[in-house]
């Protein structure tokens, strides 16, 4: 699902923070309309090594974010 980006001139804070190491705990200035993976690649981070949650919930990468949210990424780990 692609979502409009939102002109340049409007902008939105996110908090983020990764777990389980806490390598990420800061706020993102992003584009209104901007989705996890807009976010994802502005920390210069791989999706398909972190899962992002909202209220405690999963959220898909293609979810659009909202001013003022709180992002929680979780680290994928996988071996064997």
């Amino acid at each position: 699902m692609m979502m409009a980006i939102a002109p340049a001139g409007e902008r939105m804070k996110v908090s983020v923070k990764s777990f389980p190491r806490g390598e990420v705990d800061k706020s993102v200035d992003l584009q209104k309309g901007a989705t996890v993976l807009d976010l994802l690649k502005k920390l210069d981070m791989r999706p398909d090594n972190w899962i992002a949650s909202r209220d405690d919930r999963a959220i898909p990468d293609d979810s659009e974010l909202k001013d003022g949210d709180f992002i929680r990424l979780l680290s994928v780990v996988s071996g064997g």
